[in-house]
């Protein structure tokens, strides 16, 4: 391997992140219903389901952050979170509020569950693990090292795609899990993926990404197969 390469891949180690991975169910659900969940939420008792093409949107995925083994910047003055998808179509180019929305809460006193509604995924609880070895793929991992001797080196090459680990699915933290192309780094929260025992899919087996700026302000993308 080119001596460069090799520095090069070393620099990229130094830049892995932490993240908390979801596994949905697998143990007894439980009866609190501010724990993490796929398929269900809960809300302030004024609170109704958001609505979009006159139905309403069903949670998607609730975090409960205080559960989470690593917590990113963006939600440290989360305690709850809740993700609302809609059931017609996947939103793709719409504004937060529009088809998909996300709802903060800072404090767990007073939420209660929301209305049940028709949902297309099958509720599951979640179990967190945190990891610390979650690596950029190939588009985002150039916006943190120059890549240009590993570019032209087939072993340097091989390493990175095989040398580090990058994991897909539904995580908090970490880096976006890139299908067809990157999708920037800059304030990236979580993803959620296409999860099979819960039935959700983002078209052809892919991921959902979330940021937040620092202004509070959410923006999605998806890539898919």
């Amino acid at each position: 391997m080119n001596p460069v390469a090799r520095v090069q891949l070393d620099e990229l180690r130094q830049h892995l992140r932490s993240a908390a991975l979801a596994t949905a169910g697998g143990f007894r659900p439980p009866q609190d219903p501010l724990t993490s969940w796929f398929g269900r939420g809960v809300g302030l008792p004024h609170e109704t389901l958001p609505e979009f093409e006159g139905k309403p949107m069903f949670p998607l995925l609730q975090i409960h952050v205080a559960e989470l083994p690593y917590v990113p910047e963006q939600l440290r003055d989360v305690a709850l979170l809740v993700l609302f998808h809609n059931q017609s179509r996947h939103p793709f180019d719409l504004p937060h509020g529009e088809g998909w929305l996300i709802r903060e809460y800072a404090r767990l006193d007073g939420l209660v569950p929301l209305p049940e509604v028709t949902k297309p995924v099958k509720p599951f609880p979640i179990r967190w693990t945190r990891v610390d070895d979650d690596a950029p793929a190939w588009e985002g991992a150039w916006e943190i090292v120059d890549l240009a001797a590993v570019n032209d080196d087939e072993a340097a090459t091989d390493a990175f795609f095989d040398g580090f680990t990058r994991y897909t699915g539904t995580k908090v933290g970490g880096y976006p899990y890139e299908i067809q192309h990157g999708v920037g780094l800059h304030d990236f929260v979580f993803q959620v993926g296409s999860e099979e025992k819960v039935g959700w899919m983002w078209g052809d087996n892919g991921v959902g990404y979330f940021f937040r700026a620092p202004d509070g302000q959410w923006r999605w993308d998806c890539q898919f197969y």
